[in-house]
This record gives structure tokens, C-alpha cells and sequence, in this order.
């Protein structure tokens, strides 16, 4: 019987980065859910807009936490660095999104305590699910 040749496989994406990207789009689509309830919410009821930082703050790392969780429970191993890793992708694609979306827009020193928090969100979301 003839070897098969593995030049004719089609590559495939490894698992942990298709769990991951699933979980930060899951991260994505919670937050876009929350951040038009609260939109109603300011537009409908007597709230200011300047609770708004401090939502998008709430929402992002909560969102974060939710996705990481999920990337740890399906990967079942290193739930503290894959969740964090999480963390830092949706962290990074919000920044590619607002530098698409905002010509003015620029990465400042502000942003370190970002990824730091967007880390430690998913860290902390990573046990979780590991753990759960």
C-alpha cells in the first residue's frame, strides 16, 4: 500500500485558536447586547452619560471574564494563560476596531493598565472555568 502524501491535507486551524476565537466573539456579541441596553437605558430613563466609562469598564471586563471561562472549560488545561491570552485578543481587537474606525485615534501609555486588567480578567475567568 502506498504512503499518502501530506502535502494533499488541508491545513487546519489547531483547536485552542478556534476555541479562542469563538470564545472572544462570544465576548464581542455580550458586550454589543449590554452596550445597547445601557444605550436605551440613557436615551429612555434620567441616567447621564457619564456613568458611560464606567459600563464600558463593567461590561468589558465582565464580558472578558464570561469568554475566558468558556476557553478554559473547553480546553480543560492552563485556564489562567489561555483565559488571560483571551483577554488580551479582545483587548487587541477592539484596538484594531477603533483604529479602523477612528482616524484620530491612538495607543497611549493609558493602555498598558488595559491589557493588564483585560489579562487579569481573563486570568481570573480562566480558573474559574477550569475550576467549574
Amino acid at each position: 500500500m502506498p504512503k499518502r502524501s501530506t502535502a494533499a491535507l488541508p491545513l487546519k486551524p489547531p483547536p485552542t485558536a478556534v476555541i479562542m476565537a469563538k470564545g472572544v466573539l462570544y465576548a464581542y456579541i455580550v458586550s454589543l447586547v449590554v452596550f445597547l441596553v445601557f444605550s436605551a437605558l440613557i436615551q429612555y430613563a434620567r441616567l447621564t452619560e457619564a456613568i458611560l466609562p464606567y459600563i464600558v469598564y463593567a461590561t468589558s471586563l465582565g464580558a472578558i471574564f464570561a469568554a475566558a471561562a468558556y476557553v478554559a472549560r473547553r480546553l480543560k488545561t492552563k485556564g489562567w494563560l489561555n483565559g488571560g491570552v483571551t483577554g488580551l485578543i479582545y483587548l487587541a481587537g477592539l484596538v484594531v476596531f477603533a483604529a479602523v474606525l477612528l482616524p484620530d485615534f491612538q495607543v497611549h501609555f493609558g493602555y498598558l493598565s488595559k491589557a493588564f486588567l483585560a489579562f487579569a480578567a481573563g486570568a481570573a475567568g480562566g480558573i474559574f472555568g477550569i475550576n467549574s
